[in-house]
């Protein structure tokens, strides 16, 4: 008989719903529940084999300790009780010796709700050395147009929408569930523009295609400002009355040339003239910003610069445009933070967090701070960490120096599905239940939250947030981890218990209405109340108030081109590379190149390419030719590793992933910590002797 279970995907924030079917060989199927007002049963590819991670036979199951050199692979089974005992002994000795800033946490995705309890943690332990990824994803976007509009905000996109520009975003790859409106805006007459080194699926479709130069986006941005000043396009009712610091923008624009500002992006005049009219006599349009424009250290300013865009266009809370975002999420995300635990250290404090950047909102430690700080022990050593649901490894800016740097430390613990070329550096390992696993909550894309049921148990896995807690009891400094209390805790806002919401199964968000022009009674929460054109806090800060645009790292004879990167719609970063049909998919890492660029280099499609942006940074990636990239850029994969390769090198996660070539010593100053990712110059040879697994 076939059993149904309703529940939520875990995999990424989108929380679409799923009917998992288990016949009476307790073999599971997945399928996307059609009644999803968002997905209406549709799923990615990811989501459909996200049963194989769960069942992988490679998965973790018990906590493991390391007994070789760190990397060799050599691990005994302990106890759970054995390993939050050491886990806790180690951390307490570590802050007792070298200060209590000298243990650091770290989180990726936040699922299972691990950066609020990872937060807890580490606030009860008084260390400010709290991280995350936002650098590089979201917190440009958020905070740059935070200190503009006060607000963060979105498309409201529908059949009144005119115009859409997507700009460093592939929905179709990234978040499907969005295209509905987009198709549907799309059908009925919108204007499309696509600003991307890479021909998207966007971009293919789009009536415009700005291939720029990758980096550039700064550039173009103030080149498109400096049209719509000089044109007199702007919205001259709305900037009068609403908008703070024009006439400093428009002194700033004038000392700006055009033609240099399209030659930084390498784009014509005239094509650069065409979109921005298109956006700007659009009755209603819309900017729709991805996370490549969270990748430079400018990425604050570029989207600073958006944000001004779409304040000139006046399209600030009209139907079709950018709207504000209303009401509120029924438990703030999918994870409930208390603003007790983020003020329990006070902003004074806070700033002590290694690398932590100029922007105070920003309060977490950066990648490129926790580093030096393991490396040189200043501006205070740190000694040891915890790192839960993500690989450093990979994501973090050059690789071989997070190796370095995790040599350093005293101890580690990583928890985890895999293990990972993360897990490899710990000392001790803990298995990390996946979202199948336990009885939770999710929230879906339209603020609703959603029961996440169980299927069933794998080995002595553990949910994150119950690991957490119970290091952190046994530490002294939190208490008994109990399941009830957390999620009666989690549901407080909509007040009810995990038994409640499993009877509801969902609780539909009560989201207001879109708003028109509210800011004609409440202005904005800016400083001045306006739309700050020129930021005062940022003034205050002695930051640029007015984004100002700097060349990108040169070319050079020995660096003629220029590398990038794109996510994979198989991968969630660097996980699912032990998943049989994702491989199938996406089997290799692919550097993708003009014919003629390959050609030039003496390179054939299914040729091993060497990418090289320092002579010891290299890696080693699959040619594939795309006709449509410019000439002078290559877009590489990023994230990856070979778990199939096991012990050998860290599973190979030198050979071909991205972030080798990355660097954290590109002497620039970023308003948010975000570092050098589009744009790296490069070459690119024919490698020899050097081969691509697969599994």
């Amino acid at each position: 008989m076939n059993n149904v279970i309703t529940t939520t995907c875990g995999l990424c924030s989108t929380g679409c719903r799923l009917s998992v079917h288990c016949n009476e060989h307790n073999q599971y199927t997945i399928k996307g529940d059609k009644r999803d007002p968002v997905t209406h049963g549709a799923l990615c590819t990811k989501g459909l084999h996200a049963i194989d991670i769960m069942l992988h036979p490679e998965r973790l199951t018990q906590p493991l300790k390391r007994t070789g050199e760190r990397g060799e692979g050599q691990w005994i089974t302990i106890s759970w009780q054995q390993a939050i005992d050491e886990i806790a002994l180690q951390f307490n000795q570590t802050q007792k010796t070298y200060g209590d800033n000298s243990v650091f946490f770290s989180y990726g995705y936040s699922k299972d709700f691990i950066n609020t309890q990872l937060l807890k943690l580490a606030n009860a332990a008084n260390s400010v050395n709290i991280h995350g990824p936002e650098t590089v994803c979201w917190a440009p976007s958020k905070y740059g147009k935070e200190y503009t509009l006060g607000y963060n905000p979105s498309a409201d996109i529908n059949q009144q929408t005119d115009c859409i520009i997507f700009w460093g975003v592939n929905k179709h790859n990234t978040r499907f569930t969005e295209m509905r409106a987009i198709n549907h805006a799309i059908e009925h007459g919108a204007t499309t523009i696509c600003i991307d080194p890479q021909q998207t699926h966007h971009a293919k479709n789009a009536n415009y295609w700005l291939p720029l130069v990758p980096g550039s986006d700064l550039a173009l941005a103030m080149a498109m400002i400096k049209i719509i000043i000089d044109q007199q396009w702007y919205d001259a009712a709305f900037v009068a009355d609403y908008c703070y610091g024009f006439s400093a923008l428009q002194s700033h624009i004038q000392q700006l040339d055009l033609a240099y500002l399209a030659n930084e992006c390498q784009l014509s005049i005239d094509m650069i003239t065409d979109i921005t009219q298109q956006y700007i006599h659009a009755k209603s349009a819309v900017i729709i910003t991805g996370n490549a424009l969270d990748h430079n250290p400018d990425s604050f300013q570029v989207n600073r610069a958006i944000a001004i865009l779409m304040a000139l266009s006046g399209n600030l809370e009209i139907q079709g445009g950018q709207s504000k975002p209303q009401g509120k999420a029924l438990v703030n995300g999918r994870w409930p933070y208390d603003p007790q635990d983020v003020d329990q250290l006070s902003p004074t404090i806070r700033q002590q967090s290694v690398g932590s950047p100029p922007i105070p909102e920003y309060f977490r430690a950066t990648s490129q701070g926790l580093m030096d700080a393991m490396l040189t022990g200043q501006p205070y050593s740190i000694k040891a960490g915890m790192i839960v649901g993500t690989n450093p490894m990979t994501s973090w800016p050059d690789s071989n120096k997070v190796k370095q740097a995790f040599e350093q430390l005293d101890f580690l613990v990583v928890s985890e599905l895999f293990m990972t070329p993360t897990a490899m550096m710990a000392d001790i390992v803990l298995p990390a239940a996946s979202f199948f696993e336990y009885a939770g909550v999710t929230q879906g894309q339209d603020g609703s939250i959603h029961y996440q049921a169980p299927l069933q148990q794998v080995g002595d896995a553990k949910p994150d947030h119950q690991i957490i807690a119970e290091i952190g009891h046994a530490m002294g400094i939190m208490p008994v981890y109990n399941d009830n209390d957390f999620w009666r805790s989690a549901l407080s806002p909509v007040d009810i218990d995990l038994i409640q919401l499993k009877a509801q199964t969902s609780i539909v968000a009560d989201v207001e209405k879109q708003q028109t022009l509210s800011y004609l009674s409440v202005g904005f929460d800016t400083p001045s109340g306006k739309v700050e054109l020129y930021s005062q806090k940022l003034h205050a800060l002695k930051l640029d108030p007015i984004p100002v645009y700097r060349p990108n790292l040169p070319l050079t004879e020995c660096y003629p081109l220029r590398v990038t990167t794109a996510k994979s719609r198989y991968y969630m970063f660097s996980h699912g590379r032990q998943i049989t049909a994702l491989r199938n998919k996406h089997s290799f890492p692919t550097v993708k190149m003009h014919s003629k660029l390959g050609q030039k280099h003496s390179l054939k499609e299914g040729d091993i390419a060497a990418i090289e942006t320092a002579p010891d940074k290299i890696i080693y990636q699959k040619v594939k030719f795309d006709d449509q990239l410019r000439i002078d850029t290559i877009v590489a994969d990023l994230s990856w590793w070979f778990p199939e390769m096991k012990n050998k090198q860290l599973s190979g996660v030198f050979k071909s992933n991205y972030n080798v070539l990355t660097s954290t010593d590109v002497g620039v100053h970023s308003d948010i910590g975000s570092f050098y990712i589009n744009g790296l110059p490069c070459c690119i040879y024919k490698a020899i002797n050097i081969e691509l697994s697969t599994i």
